[in-house]
């Protein structure tokens, strides 16, 4: 059943209904109802697993050789993803980060953090950024998915972002 919803979420967002899911999994939908009290609870089950490995990619990116194009590759990676997962993108553009439960969202708080240091520590990325900021560039680049025609500007707002995020982005402001 996750999987069906997951692969149902991803293709018509979080509008999409318990019948969808229920058929797509080839079960009833008292089925999927005795599985799941409401359907907040089924997308909050699925977005966790998407959570994971958003967890997942951004450890990838800390245990990374180089931090900044480990850091440029993560947020590619979340605005692919956020293109391919509509539901996530909703959410996310919507809220402003994913509803999971409290000691996962805190570990991909500190791993974000992680991130961001090592980035600025490498000299990669602007000394006045923060994790919170990189959440709410995220946030944009999920609503820039699920805007009309934001597939297609999807990339070069994440340009426009990734080239104002380096360090020499921040001299320009200066006024230098």
């Amino acid at each position: 059943m996750l999987e069906a919803a997951d692969a149902v979420f991803a293709e018509h967002g979080l509008h999409a209904g318990i019948e969808e899911i229920a058929l797509s999994a080839g079960v009833g939908v008292g089925t999927v109802c005795r599985n799941f009290a409401t359907k907040e609870e089924l997308v909050a089950e699925v977005l966790a697993a998407r959570a994971e490995a958003m967890l997942d990619q951004v450890r990838a990116a800390i245990a990374d050789a180089d931090p900044g194009a480990a850091f440029e590759r993560f947020m590619t990676f979340m605005a692919e993803s956020a293109g391919r997962y509509r539901a996530l993108a909703e959410d996310m553009a919507a809220r402003g980060e994913v509803p999971v439960r409290e000691a996962l969202k805190q570990e991909l708080g500190d791993a974000l953090d992680a991130l961001v240091a090592r980035a600025q520590s490498a000299g990669a990325l602007r000394a006045d950024v923060t994790a919170a900021d990189i959440k709410l560039l995220l946030s944009g680049l999920a609503q820039a998915t699920v805007t009309p025609g934001g597939s297609a500007s999807r990339s070069c707002f994440l340009r426009v972002v990734l080239d104002g995020l380096r360090p020499e982005a921040a001299r320009l402001g200066d006024g230098a």
